[in-house]
């Protein structure tokens, strides 16, 4: 089976929320950060401004510039994952000027990946890990944290019906990434 595909920032976001998925820990961590922080945020922030308008407490300057800090991150951080995701998928072409068309090839032998002008790799299927797939993106997994991701959408029925069939054939035992 033969696919080509150019891999777009939307693409990489999918991998990412997918990859995320794929682990309790990785979900609870960025839960923690990007939801649980702000709410804890906002909650303080109530808080404090229902303990000075309804009790007439006045707050030390130390709860104060804690709950600063707390607000500053819990704004700061989700803005700054924006271009760290940006950045991080340009790496992936390294020093192209444009997004090369990326040429996939999957047989009973393994996966070979060429990369036009930045890599060419071959994969037995005994060096994939774990595999994920979704509507939108499909997860080969090489290490723990280390995935080979395409496209879903440009396989038709019969090569996603060859690639599962592949996978449950040739992929070693499953092992937790």
């Amino acid at each position: 089976m033969k696919v080509m595909y150019t891999l777009s920032l939307p693409d990489y976001i999918s991998a990412i929320r997918l990859h995320r998925k794929l682990s309790f820990t990785r979900s609870l961590v960025f839960g923690l950060i990007y939801v649980g922080l702000p709410v804890m945020a906002l909650g303080g922030l109530i808080a404090i401004l229902l303990l000075k308008m309804v009790a007439k407490v006045e707050l030390s300057s130390d709860l104060l510039f804690a709950k600063g800090i707390l607000l500053f991150l819990s704004v700061a951080l989700p803005l700054a994952r924006i271009p760290d995701v940006r950045i991080c998928f340009k790496r992936i072409f390294l020093n192209s000027k444009a997004i090369p068309t990326i040429n996939l090839e999957i047989d009973e032998q393994g996966i070979r990946s060429e990369n036009p002008g930045v890599s060419e790799g071959k994969l037995f299927w005994s060096a994939i890990l774990d595999f994920a797939q979704t509507e939108r993106i499909t997860l080969l997994y090489v290490a723990r944290k280390k995935f080979l991701f395409f496209p879903t959408k440009v396989l038709t029925p019969a090569q996603r019906d060859e690639l599962d069939e592949l996978v449950a054939r040739n992929m070693p035992r499953k092992q937790k990434c």
